[in-house]
């Protein structure tokens, strides 16, 4: 899977109005998914989920745990997220050829589609 760059993942953030963070790891999760794990001043942490379809994730219900352990070589991690987050109305990265109602799909220049989500309790 290919890994986006630093200046993109910043541009995706903003897509979802979210600043102020610093990039901290990438993991890769499953053969097709990634995570992207940021914090903000606060300490408060925030998950990028990265993945070719995210499918049926749009209709979870919060706080919704996520456990990943695929085996070797991808990354054991599991967080609760707590909060999932809309991209603004202005956003340069959002998904515009998939249908997504509630607007959390960016698209990152991989192709994949990304969803940005508020955490606690993060293990990596």
């Amino acid at each position: 899977m290919e890994k986006i760059s630093e200046e993109e993942l910043m541009e995706i953030l903003e897509s979802y109005g979210v600043n102020g963070v610093s990039y901290m790891t990438s993991k890769q999760v499953t053969p097709d998914s990634m995570i992207y794990v940021f914090v903000d001043e606060e300490g408060a942490n925030y998950v990028l989920f990265v993945a070719d379809y995210l499918g049926g994730y749009e209709d979870l219900d919060l706080p919704h745990d996520f456990e990943f352990d695929d085996g070797y070589p991808y990354s054991k991690v599991s967080f609760r997220a707590v909060r999932v987050f809309s991209y603004v109305d202005d956003a340069k990265k959002k998904a515009e050829s998939d249908i997504d109602e509630k607007h959390y799909w960016t698209r990152a220049s991989t192709g994949d589609v990304c969803m940005l989500f508020a955490v606690d309790g993060l293990k990596i």
